[in-house]
């Protein structure tokens, strides 16, 4: 069954991903949060991954709404290093769900997350919205990481904690035209 039949249906999404890493001993008191986990801890995300299909989550979402090539390289790391973290993101959870499936023979889903300019900011700004952008910078800020977990081929896009409506929109015009064939869903909060 494909996808968006499943979906029809009815599907479990995974839980928090910094519950899980926390869980494991991953420090996310940081800005880049949960994508900490992504620099030298990939064994903890896959192991997050896991866990979440085996308590029966039929989709998994990449460990990537707060990591973004900004992030990163605000921390240190080049944009080489960033843009390797992010593919990095989507690999793991597609090696969870193959294995997974070639143990159980159940088949299961990645969504390739993007988290808004709010949570970049890492100061509620995903929940309230205090924040003005235009379309070509909202481009500008989610095309690095967009592209990158484009490239690992993840089985839908996942436009997660949007507090503005104009920003998934340039997003979701974007992949119209240059990734018209994924299917996107977003999750938009209130302000």
């Amino acid at each position: 069954m494909n996808l968006i039949s499943r979906a029809k249906k009815g599907i479990v999404l995974d839980g928090a991903m910094s519950d899980e890493l926390e869980r494991q001993g991953v420090k996310t008191n940081n800005k880049l949060w949960t994508a900490t986990a992504l620099i030298n801890e990939l064994d903890k995300v896959y192991q997050a991954h896991w866990d979440y299909f085996t308590a029966g989550a039929e989709l998994v979402i990449t460990d990537t709404y707060q990591a973004n090539v900004q992030a990163f390289t605000q921390a240190g790391y080049s944009e080489q290093e960033a843009e390797k973290f992010i593919r990095d993101a989507v690999k793991v959870a597609k090696k969870a769900r193959d294995d997974y499936e070639q143990k159980t023979g159940k088949h299961n889903y990645v969504a390739g997350t993007v988290g808004s300019y709010g949570a970049y900011l890492a100061d509620g700004n995903e929940y309230r919205g205090d924040y003005e952008l235009s379309e070509l910078e909202y481009l500008a800020f989610h095309l690095p990481r967009s592209r990158q977990i484009l490239a690992e081929k993840p089985d839908l896009i996942a436009l997660e904690t949007q507090p503005k409506l104009d920003e998934p929109l340039a997003v979701l015009n974007w992949l119209k035209e240059n990734a018209s064939d994924y299917p996107v869903y977003a999750m938009r909060t209130n302000s």
